[in-house]
């Protein structure tokens, strides 16, 4: 009897063993397939921008039957972010860590950064990525807009990491931004891509970013949908770049630089730079306008919602291309 209990509870195990596999292996399977969905073209899958707030654009996301509007944020890193209340209101998610992080002003905050389930943008699903709770003294501290709308911005956003596995492709102008695999699939959706004008896609700092040429020189730029100006960080006139004291190296020596954790920005939204000639590779832009402020982070412009609405933007990550384009009269709206 003891013998048969032994062979009955080890073909129990054995048949659970092999449901859990199958289940799990069915489960991968389910991923994979939408994962190459996603990722394997020809695909256009589009997102409504809701609306925009001082000229950045918010779409929703969806999270366990849970909406929220998010700011589209392509100067971030962070996949994404979201008030507490919100991230408490989660019933899956897994807290992983606190996050020290350094924002434009060179000061440190904290977050807690957690685990979640699938998200929804659109009909694209993305699987379990991580959330940071927003930071609401970073988020003050971030904030440098034109016109001030008496109503108050919806505290989260999603950042450029969320969504580089995919090509993304950016139209503000008709309130779209949507996942693509390739230029020809935009030409299939009404685009002229023949116009649009390629340069590389620089990410070795941690950021989207590419070089336009200028009456001056070679400007590196940080593409940051969460901008409502052009900034230019870059003294352009004396050549003077003392202020910029942090990189990928001196970050990390952040408490001896800034011991005090003090704002080291400067900002006066009036005091502007025109730059009469800005090219981004082939193609010449004609002149530009920044506000000049000093960032102590090792950036030269920010190029913001005031140059990205009018444009289209097409970024290929996995080759490490970015496409920008002007509006055709004859485009679809998609």
């Amino acid at each position: 009897m003891k013998k048969n209990r032994i062979i009955c509870i080890t073909v129990i195990l054995a048949c659970s063993l092999i449901i859990y596999l199958l289940n799990s292996k069915i489960h991968r399977e389910k991923l994979t397939e939408h994962s190459q969905l996603c990722l394997k073209g020809p695909y256009f899958i589009p997102a409504e921008i809701i609306e925009f707030h001082n000229e950045i654009p918010y779409i929703s996301l969806r999270i366990e039957e849970k909406s929220t509007l998010v700011k589209i944020d392509l100067g971030s890193d962070t996949p994404i972010s979201l008030p507490r209340e919100f991230v408490q209101e989660l019933k899956h998610k897994a807290l992983i860590r606190k996050d020290v992080f350094c924002g434009i002003r060179g000061k440190k905050y904290e977050s807690d950064i957690y685990s979640i389930s699938n998200v929804k943008i659109g009909r694209m699903v993305v699987f379990e990525p991580t959330a940071k709770e927003t930071n609401l003294e970073f988020k003050k501290d971030a904030t440098l807009v034109k016109n001030e709308s008496g109503s108050v911005a919806p505290q989260g956003s999603i950042g450029w990491t969320l969504f580089h596995n995919f090509n993304f492709f950016l139209n503000c102008k008709n309130s779209l931004m949507a996942f693509c695999d390739s230029l020809d699939t935009l030409k299939n959706h009404g685009y002229d891509v023949d116009s649009f004008t390629e340069v590389p896609l620089l990410l070795d700092r941690g950021r989207i970013e590419f070089e336009a040429m200028t009456d001056s020189g070679t400007l590196r730029c940080l593409l940051d949908t969460g901008s409502t100006w052009n900034m230019l960080n870059k003294d352009i006139k004396d050549g003077s770049n003392d202020h910029m004291i942090f990189n990928q190296v001196t970050i990390d020596k952040h408490s001896s630089l800034n011991p005090k954790n003090a704002d080291l920005m400067f900002f006066n939204p009036d005091d502007e730079y025109l730059m009469p000639v800005f090219k981004i590779g082939k193609k010449d832009f004609g002149a530009i306008t920044f506000t000049k402020f000093k960032t102590p982070y090792e950036i030269d412009a920010i190029i913001g919602m005031e140059f990205i609405h009018s444009k289209l933007i097409f970024i290929d990550f996995p080759h490490r291309k970015i496409y920008f384009g002007e509006h055709d009269l004859n485009t679809k709206n998609d």
